[in-house]
Formats: C-alpha cells, structure tokens, sequence
C-alpha cells in the first residue's frame, strides 16, 4: 500500500528519492530490459497481465516474474505491426498509459542502470549468433512432432524457424492461414534496431493499439 501511495501521490523529487525503497533497480532493469528486447506485448508492457509481483523476503522489495510468455519475441498481433515491434521504443517500452514505468523511466539513477542492463543483454544474451543456434536445435528436436499434427503447421513451423526472409503478411493478424512470424528476422532486426537506439541513431516507435 505504501509503494502503491508513492506512485500514485508522491511528486517526483520524493517518488525518485524513495524509489530505491521499494524496487530493486538492478533486478528490476533486467526484468524491463528482457521484456523490451523480446517486444512482449502481452502482459506488463501493455494490458496489465501475465507477470507475477512478489515482496523479496531478504532484500525487502519488490520483484517481477513474467509468465505466458508465447506472444513475445515480436508475437503479439493486436499491438502494431511486425515492423513497429522491431522497432519499438526502448525508453518508452509500454503501450498506451503506464503510470508506473513512466515515472520509475523519468529516475535517471534508474535509467543509467537500465542502460546497463540492456547493453548487457545485447551483446551476451540477446543477438543471432547466441539464439540462431538455439532456435535451430529446438526446432529438430520438435519437428516430428510438429509433423505429425498436420502439413499446414509444419509449413508455418518452417517459415518461424527459417533464415530466408519470407514476404510478410499484409492480411488479418488473426487469420489463421496468415504467413509464420519469423524469429530469426526479428532478432536480427530487434538487436539492430535497440542498437541504433541506445547509440542515438534513432528514437525507436511508440507503440499504442492502434498501431
């Protein structure tokens, strides 16, 4: 409740001195950091669902976990567009209103250590010559099965799994015949597009419902 009262009544000279009582910034920037890589958009960053937040019985603040995570990795078709989630804002990460991250992103103690962690996760976690691989050994593993269930899902499985950039889908995000979302496209793309954003090159979408 106290937390609750500072976000919500506290002027931002005491929101930023008492933050750090609340959120563990270092915890925090990377439970962000991951979300924003990966454009999850089905959850924290956008309608309020899909994360767990727990009180740290040692360190006494809050902590986040996110679950349900099979929209992310640029996944999520009622946000935007499979371009606009590659290129979507790494300081303005959250769709719509977001009392919240737009005061903990408006804390430059926070922000340096966002910028950190997200410098971090690019080059050691979050780039094609790390998940390529990855990707490529999951999908032999499930193959058969996927195989097994019907022609027209491995045919989607391929192009999701495939390095050659397929044409993309212009039609109903929701139709089901609709082309496969392109992981590794997107990781390339996603990596490049942070790069240049934490670099200065560019500002990065904002993202909203419409768009």
């Amino acid at each position: 409740m106290e937390f609750a009262k500072l976000i919500s009544h506290a002027d931002d000279a005491e929101f930023a001195q008492r933050l750090g009582e609340f959120l563990d910034y270092d915890a925090f920037a990377r439970f962000l950091g991951a979300l924003t890589l990966i454009a999850s958009y089905d959850g924290f960053l956008s309608n309020g669902q899909n994360f767990y937040a727990y009180l740290d019985p040692q360190s006494n603040k809050f902590g986040f976990i996110p679950w349900d995570l099979d929209h992310a990795w640029g996944n999520f078709p009622r946000v935007g567009t499979a371009g606009t989630r590659e290129r979507a804002s790494i300081w303005h990460p959250w769709v719509g209103e977001n009392r919240f991250l737009e005061r903990v992103l408006a804390v430059e103690e926070f922000r340096k250590i966002y910028r950190e962690r997200l410098e971090e996760l690019l080059t050691t976690r979050f780039n094609p010559e790390r998940l390529n691989p990855r990707i490529d050994a999951i999908a032999t593993s499930i193959r058969s099965a996927i195989s097994a269930e019907s022609t027209f899902r491995l045919a989607r499985f391929e192009e999701a799994v495939s390095e050659k950039v397929l044409p993309r889908w212009r039609g109903d995000p929701f139709d089901p015949g609709r082309a496969g979302h392109q992981l590794k496209q997107f990781i390339v793309n996603r990596s490049r597009s942070v790069r240049n954003q934490l670099d200065g090159k560019t500002k990065g979408m904002i993202l909203d419902w419409s768009r």
